[in-house]
C-alpha cells in the first residue's frame, strides 16, 4: 500500500482481496470492475475504492483507519461473543442504534468497518465518515430534472368521454 502526502495511494488486487475479505485476487478484480473501480497499472486507487463504497473523500487523518480490512459477520460474532447469525441480525435489525451500519457494497457477506466496530466495542463514539452525494454518483443525464410535456401533447384516454358528456362534438 503506497502512500504519500497528496493522495492515499493505491492497493494491489491481493491487498484489495484482503480489504474486502474476498477469497482471491481474481474475485477482487471482478468486484472492482463490477462497482466501477478502475485498475491503473495493476493497482486500484484508494480514493476510488472509498468512492465506490459510498464515502466522500476522507481527510488525511482517516486514511490509515479506512485501509484496515473490513469485518465479516464471523468477525463481529467473535467480537460480540455471539453467533454469526446474531451478528447478521444485529446489522439488519439494529437493536442498538449506536451499532455501526454495514457497508452497502454488496449483500453477502455483510461487511463492517473495523475502526467503527472497535469504537463501538469500547463504548466510544465511532468515527463518522461523510457519505458521498448520491447525485454525484448518477450519470449527468439522470441528475437533470425531468421536463414535463405540455398538457396539450399528453394523451388523455378520457377526453373523448368527457367531450361526449358535455355535448362538444
Amino acid at each position: 500500500m503506497k502512500t504519500n502526502s497528496k493522495d492515499p495511494g493505491s492497493a494491489s488486487a491481493e491487498e484489495l482481496a484482503m480489504y474486502w475479505r474476498l477469497p482471491s485476487a481474481r474475485a477482487a478484480r471482478e468486484l472492482a470492475r463490477k462497482i466501477g473501480v478502475r485498475n491503473v497499472g495493476g493497482r486500484y486507487a484508494w480514493s476510488s475504492i472509498w468512492a465506490a463504497e459510498g464515502l466522500a473523500p476522507p481527510p488525511r487523518s482517516r486514511w490509515d483507519e479506512l485501509k484496515l480490512p473490513h469485518c465479516t459477520a464471523d468477525d463481529v460474532a467473535g467480537i460480540l461473543g455471539e453467533s454469526p447469525r446474531s451478528a447478521r441480525r444485529r446489522g439488519l435489525a439494529k437493536p442498538d442504534a449506536s451499532f455501526p451500519d454495514p457497508i452497502p457494497l454488496r449483500k453477502k457477506p455483510m461487511l463492517w468497518r473495523r475502526a467503527q466496530l472497535r469504537a463501538w466495542q469500547a463504548g466510544l463514539p465511532g468515527p463518522d465518515y461523510k457519505r458521498a452525494s448520491t447525485t454525484a454518483m448518477l450519470s449527468p443525464e439522470a441528475s437533470k430534472p425531468r421536463q414535463r410535456k405540455p398538457a396539450w401533447k399528453v394523451f388523455d384516454p378520457w377526453a373523448a368521454a368527457r367531450s361526449a358528456a358535455t355535448g362538444n362534438d
